[in-house]
């Protein structure tokens, strides 16, 4: 009986020691990437600056970094009907996102890039939940793009 216990206690103290991190932690950011934001600066759609905003939040003014960058963010949402059905009504939507980038060092342009993506969903008959539909693609898709915008920075130099 007293062995079982041993090898519980032994287990259980094997096991809450496995060495977890979390992927975005501020400490594994800052041993991954060489530069840092400054400021971001940003014109458009809000749904889509917020969700870009956040996601680069944990790269703004880490002082440990020397290359520092600061961002304006242009950003355009297009919604077009790409089906409809035969009395004319829309049935398939297409969703694109396009995010113009300008990368500033020491206030000088040193690059200028486009960053796009795009998704297709049908329609919904209740309008509140197609919205809801579309501010969700909104969100994830922007998403998507800033950590494209992440990896762009980091390949810069």
């Amino acid at each position: 009986m007293k062995i079982k216990k041993i090898i519980i206690i032994f287990t259980f103290f094997l096991l809450s020691n496995c060495g977890y991190e979390p992927m975005y932690s501020k400490k594994n950011l800052q041993n991954s990437y060489n530069f840092t934001i400054s400021s971001i600066g940003f014109s458009g759609e809000n749904i889509i600056n917020q969700t870009i905003k956040n996601n680069l939040s944990n790269y703004i003014n880490i002082e440990t970094k020397q290359i520092k960058y600061d961002l304006i963010i242009d950003s355009k949402f297009l919604k077009t009907i790409t089906s409809k059905n035969k009395k004319g009504d829309p049935e398939i939507f297409y969703i694109k996102i396009i995010i113009n980038l300008d990368v500033l060092e020491a206030n000088n342009i040193i690059n200028k890039t486009v960053f796009d993506g795009g998704f297709e969903y049908k329609n919904k008959s209740n309008k509140f939940e197609l919205r809801q539909y579309e501010e969700s693609i909104q969100k994830n898709l922007s998403y998507k793009i800033s950590e494209e915008i992440i990896e762009y920075l980091n390949s810069i130099k």
